[in-house]
């Protein structure tokens, strides 16, 4: 998928959709073809250590490990599939998951994200995390 720039020209909202004019430096998406746009800052290679770090930290100190997992790669794949995926349901009986990635996050989803994992971990797996973020301030 190439990477191309783009500049906004016009808005305006139309019967409810929000309708945008770009200009592309480049090549442009075929018409009726979904893209993703992004703006604003991305998150950092700090948050980006931290987030590994923690999942680590889970696994190696927290004892996920008792809880069948392993790796870090693979409990962020389980996370990813748990807030970020979309879940597709048909007459109540589940249907697909339609993959997310964190690599869309800017700086403050991923902070939230980050959020919801250190809360889930709390609630559900009744892990004492504090540990973790008290050996960060350090």
């Amino acid at each position: 998928m190439p990477t191309v720039q783009a500049v906004v020209q016009s808005h305006k909202i139309e019967h409810g959709d929000l309708l945008v004019t770009l200009k592309f430096n480049e090549r442009v998406p075929k018409i009726n073809k979904t893209v993703i746009v992004k703006w604003g800052a991305k998150r950092s290679l700090a948050q980006n250590r931290l987030y590994w770090s923690f999942l680590t930290w889970l696994i190696e100190h927290a004892g996920l490990k008792d809880q069948g997992h392993f790796c870090p790669q693979a409990l962020h794949e389980n996370l990813k599939a748990h807030f970020l995926s979309e879940k597709s349901m048909d007459k109540g009986q589940f249907k697909a998951i339609e993959y997310a990635t964190t690599t869309t996050l800017g700086k403050s989803d991923f902070g939230e994200y980050m959020e919801k994992i250190n809360e889930f971990m709390i609630s559900f797996f009744h892990i004492d995390t504090s540990g973790f973020w008290s050996q960060i301030e350090r």
